[in-house]
């Protein structure tokens, strides 16, 4: 399977020849594994993009929901660096096997080009192509391409699957509405008037949490960290509907104001301020009350918003990204605050857990949470009451990163402990604050006696001392502005 673009069943579709090994069969659309079967320790999946690794960890056997900004360019300029991820500290003995599910023939030749030209495409990548565009093939194509890392699991491997969740949207509205219409006209069910399908969103199949879950749960669930064997991470992505999040949002304030409206007993300008208040939240959160958002039709690229907070709830962990601040030159621009790692033990335990990145995201959060109180937008130096008080807009700097240039861990670890120092006078220099100054800082300190303490201590130990930390602060705060 390595460095092939392939068919769901395994077919070759890139004009080699097909492998001399003797093909084994598994389903496509397999059991997932029982709690049993599974592990809780915990191995870090490096993406090498420092805002989740940092932030929102993942972990290998979980799945993570990544909802983009633009369907087209995320593809485009953002996939190819996940397919790089390697096997990182601590990965089992078995291969390393990147797969990505491929909407059309085009994009996976495309994307063989980029992985060949960062030399990883032959050593850890395969790419599955659906046999054609319909929801029905790519579903196919998601589940054999889940089957494939199943196998590098059972072969004490590490599996990551990366993949377009939105065809298991569509497939499952084009179903509710057969089998609807079909209850309907078998009278299992009543034809409900047009005026109550408002309530509803859509029919009432299609809306029934239930039964959408259940398919989503099957799929999700499919990845996992085995106790006899390795793991299938999975890197699900969604695009949501235009207009979606201002319909729901309009909808949910519109409803808050008519309950208040009814409150009984209340003097009229309490009432009133009430209102007021509510009208304000809205305009703060950029929700327009004034004008109506009507739900996005089922034709709408994208999926609904109702459908992606679903989803949010039976995955391990959700990232939401940002619009680039410059759209001529895609980025990842991670939001850090409505992101979300996994729930539990693991919450607090990111990829780069060696330089106390989980203290400085929990510093990141409650300096946020400050800001809001003091109605700042950047955050003030010394936020935090600890001896290494926190800047702000430093680590900030790690939110964004170009497109194409995937980091390792100690390219990482070495932006992270410059921004963690409030006492970084290059970056105190006016106009000097921005992420081009901190990768030129960075490899500053990996040139330095510190910085080559540091990457040892990373590759042979797997851990940072605190001697090598106080030896990287020295060296930080020893640079003037020049």
């Amino acid at each position: 399977l390595l460095g092939r673009i392939v068919a769901p069943r395994g077919k070759p579709l890139d004009g080699l020849p097909p492998s001399e090994v003797e093909p084994k069969l598994r389903l496509a659309f397999a059991d997932f594994k029982g709690m049993k079967e599974r592990t809780n320790q915990y191995r870090s999946l490096f993406t090498g993009v420092t805002s989740v690794d940092f932030s929102v960890p993942v972990g290998r056997g979980q799945t993570m929901l990544f909802q983009g900004s633009d369907k087209e360019k995320d593809k485009e300029y953002l996939w190819a660096d996940l397919m790089c991820c390697q096997a990182g500290p601590g990965a089992k003995s078995g291969p390393v096997v990147n797969i990505c599910v491929c909407p059309t023939p085009a994009y996976a030749m495309r994307l063989r080009d980029e992985l060949r030209q960062r030399g990883c495409f032959e050593d850890r990548c395969t790419l599955v192509v659906a046999e054609s565009e319909t929801s029905g093939a790519q579903v196919v194509a998601m589940n054999g391409a889940l089957a494939m890392a199943e196998e590098i699991n059972d072969l004490d491997g590490e599996a990551m699957v990366l993949m377009d969740l939105e065809p298991m949207h569509k497939l499952f509205s084009v179903l509710a509405d057969a089998a609807g219409q079909e209850r309907i006209d078998r009278g299992i069910v009543q034809q409900i008037e047009a005026s109550e399908w408002t309530d509803f969103d859509g029919t009432l199949l299609r809306e029934s949490i239930a039964e959408r879950r259940k398919i989503w749960f099957n799929l999700v669930s499919r990845a996992t960290n085995s106790i006899v064997g390795g793991s299938v991470s999975l890197l699900g992505w969604l695009w949501e509907q235009d207009g979606g999040w201002q319909h729901r949002a309009q909808k949910s304030y519109l409803a808050k104001i008519e309950a208040v409206k009814k409150t009984p007993r209340i003097d009229e300008k309490i009432l009133e301020r009430m209102v007021d208040k509510l009208k304000e939240q809205a305009a703060a959160e950029g929700v327009p009350l004034t004008e109506t958002f009507d739900e996005p039709a089922i034709e709408v690229p994208g999926v609904p918003n109702w459908e992606i907070e679903e989803l949010k709830s039976i995955t391990d962990g959700h990232i939401l990204l940002q619009p680039p601040s410059n759209p001529d030159a895609w980025s990842w621009y991670l939001e850090p605050y409505k992101s979300l790692p996994r729930l539990g033990t693991d919450a607090l335990h990111p990829a780069l857990l060696s330089v106390e990145a989980h203290k400085l995201r929990l510093k990141m959060l409650q300096g946020r949470d400050r800001q809001k109180m003091l109605h700042l937008s950047l955050g003030e130096g010394g936020l935090m009451d600890d001896p290494r008080k926190l800047e702000m807009k430093f680590v900030e700097l790690l939110i964004e990163q170009p497109a194409g240039q995937p980091l390792d861990v100690v390219g990482q670890c070495a932006r992270l402990l410059i921004v963690s120092d409030s006492n970084v006078d290059p970056l105190k220099a006016e106009g000097m604050c921005t992420s081009e100054t901190l990768s030129f800082l960075a490899a500053q300190l990996l040139q330095s006696e510190a910085g080559a303490r540091l990457r040892q201590d990373i590759v042979e130990k797997n851990e940072v001392s605190q001697e090598t930390i106080d030896a990287c602060d020295t060296e930080v705060r020893s640079w003037n502005s020049a």
